[in-house]
């Protein structure tokens, strides 16, 4: 395996920004047999969660911004949350 050139660390997050957290997160961890979770789900910007991924057989960093939002149901006054992928940077090692 190859480092990831800048064209390639833009595709690959053009492409986990479309998806949902968990495919996101499987396709991570099976892309590369060393990689590993840095952080989960840590808190270090206001209004999103962060999760990083160290590749270092591709000699990337992902970073994977979540935004929490709530909704109420009408008839039942339930309150639901979801979490979706906001935004996702790759950074060269």
């Amino acid at each position: 395996m190859s480092v990831l050139t800048a064209d390639e660390r833009q595709q690959l997050a053009d492409e986990l920004v479309n998806k949902k957290f968990l495919a996101a997160k499987w396709k991570l961890l099976h892309m590369d047999p060393k990689g590993r979770i840095r952080y989960f789900r840590n808190t270090q910007r206001v209004g999103y969660l962060m999760t990083t991924f160290d590749l270092p057989t591709y000699g990337a960093k992902v970073t994977i911004y979540e935004q929490h939002s709530q909704k109420t149901d009408k008839l039942t006054s339930k309150i639901s949350g979801e979490n979706k992928v906001a935004e996702v940077v790759v950074e060269a090692l």
